[in-house]
């Protein structure tokens, strides 16, 4: 129940009260603007603009509720383990011209999760785009061509007079790599080809929309494990991940929430298990991870900037054609 939803009503501004009916607890609901430092009509402007640029309109108007669950040891992108900042990691967006990437986690009923990254030469990992809605193969493919096309050198006007087989030679000429999860090899559903009802698979049915995906490593550690790598910083404060925040409003707001499933003591002793994470808000994530796990294992620093003298040096120290410099003479 978000704070819009509670029947009761304000005892004081954007304050609650309300009593739960299954075990008479009374309840006191506050909304974020309760707190003056996010309440953008009075000290929170700042907190609120900026808030509102990587969240998507929809989980807004829900209301930004406190997260009481999301307590800071639980995260799997927290202090404790990375140096993950949103006012770090997060960027605005900029014109890319570096190898293209493209991975999916797909979803039916839980939202498609289409990735774009752009690798520079320098080995860090722009995220600069997402899709992100629940929809079969067929239609998350012509929305992907519509919404991607400005990386096609083409426009939506163009992508759609192309047949599956251009679109796929268009695809695979821009992003080098496309990856997809190893779980959409399965053969669950079935197509008629020719009269004939056969076995199918989801990455079959990509293909045949234009999208050629290629399976790939699914291990949760050390996928999680890459991310945290290129996330922190080296001696420059540089990272090797970035997110634009405006382009990528749900793998934003998924890597703030992402946390571990809570074990108590008792399983502890017991089980002995790995710690695993929560499975929700996690569809971005996912994408994440794949496309992650084509990078190199561990970044490379980011290489200082020569100064004058270093670049003048280089220059004397450079072999020069001496006979040229006679015949100048």
């Amino acid at each position: 129940m978000n704070y819009s939803q509670i029947p009761e009503k304000e005892i004081i501004k954007w304050v609650k009260s309300w009593k739960n009916p299954w075990n008479n607890f009374q309840i006191l609901a506050l909304h974020y603007s309760a707190d003056p430092s996010k309440d953008p009509d009075r000290d929170g402007k700042e907190w609120y603009d900026k808030e509102r640029v990587w969240v998507p309109k929809e989980k807004w108007n829900k209301e930004y509720e406190l997260d009481f669950e999301s307590k800071a040891w639980q995260l799997i992108f927290s202090s404790n383990y990375c140096d993950f900042n949103p006012w770090t990691h997060f960027i605005d967006s900029f014109d890319v011209k570096w190898e293209l990437l493209l991975s999916l986690d797909f979803g039916q009923s839980n939202p498609n999760a289409w990735l774009v990254g752009c690798y520079d030469k320098y080995g860090v990992l722009y995220i600069i785009d997402e899709y992100y809605h629940a929809a079969i193969p067929s239609v998350s493919s012509r929305e992907m061509f519509e919404q991607f096309s400005g990386y096609m050198d083409t426009n939506k006007t163009n992508i759609k007079k192309l047949d599956f087989d251009q679109k796929r030679i268009a695809s695979d000429n821009t992003f080098q790599i496309k990856v997809i999860d190893p779980t959409t090899r399965s053969k669950n559903r079935t197509k008629v080809i020719e009269w004939e009802e056969m076995q199918y698979s989801v990455r079959e049915d990509f293909y045949d929309n234009g999208w050629d995906f290629e399976l790939w490593n699914n291990d949760w550690d050390a996928s999680i494990t890459r991310i945290r790598e290129y996330m922190q910083l080296d001696e420059r404060w540089k990272a090797h991940l970035y997110v634009f925040k405006d382009k990528c409003p749900n793998l934003c707001w998924e890597l703030q929430k992402y946390k571990y499933k809570e074990v108590s003591e008792g399983q502890q002793r017991v089980q002995n298990e790995s710690e695993r994470p929560v499975k929700k808000h996690d569809h971005a994530i996912d994408s994440l991870r794949y496309m992650i796990m084509t990078r190199p294992n561990k970044p490379q620093p980011t290489p200082a900037a020569k100064s004058i003298i270093q670049l003048d040096m280089e220059r004397l120290c450079r072999p020069q054609n001496l006979s040229a410099l006679w015949d100048a003479e």
